[in-house]
């Protein structure tokens, strides 16, 4: 018995991950885990629908921000990330983070509210979830469909555009 109920569970838990229902549940439940929920979240939706003044910073390295970024979005190596290189910003501008799934974009802007940043939110699911959701990215020449998948693992969560690992 034991034996059918594991069986059971691997089943279910394999058509979870697997579909493509499953595959968005399980990266929902995996980016309300890993970012910090002291830094509000901001969807695709409503950042695409934001109108300016705001301030987009990616959080991800100089090779993931290359390969594909955000209209706007200005580079904030997380590698390097240190809140006295963003001294140019206002303290109370609208800022907004993002890196591939929320993980260092979650980090750097609660580094931002501890600096006295007041308006700091990050893209909820990152790039990543931005993409999913049909968002564009452009890199040097315009619009493009690759993203940088950060790692195999991380990538395995982009369901959308062309993939590109390394620099």
């Amino acid at each position: 018995m034991p034996k059918r109920i594991l069986f059971l569970v691997v089943f279910i838990v394999a058509a979870i991950v697997f579909t493509d229902l499953g595959k968005h549940y399980s990266y929902s439940l995996l980016t309300n885990i890993v970012s910090n929920q002291a830094v509000p979240n901001i969807d695709p939706e409503e950042l695409y629908a934001l109108k300016e003044p705001y301030i987009l910073l990616d959080v991800r390295t100089p090779a993931e921000y290359k390969v594909s970024h955000i209209k706007g979005a200005r580079l904030a190596n997380y590698t390097t990330f240190q809140v006295d290189d963003l001294a140019d910003l206002p303290k109370d501008a609208r800022i907004i983070v993002y890196c591939s799934v929320g993980v260092r974009s979650s980090k750097a802007g609660l580094q931002l509210l501890e600096a006295g940043y007041k308006d700091v939110a990050h893209l909820y699911g990152g790039i990543f979830n931005w993409v999913n959701n049909g968002y564009p990215v452009f890199d040097a020449n315009g619009q493009t469909n690759r993203i940088h998948g950060y790692t195999r693992f991380w990538g395995y969560w982009l369901t959308e555009g062309v993939k590109v690992y390394g620099k």
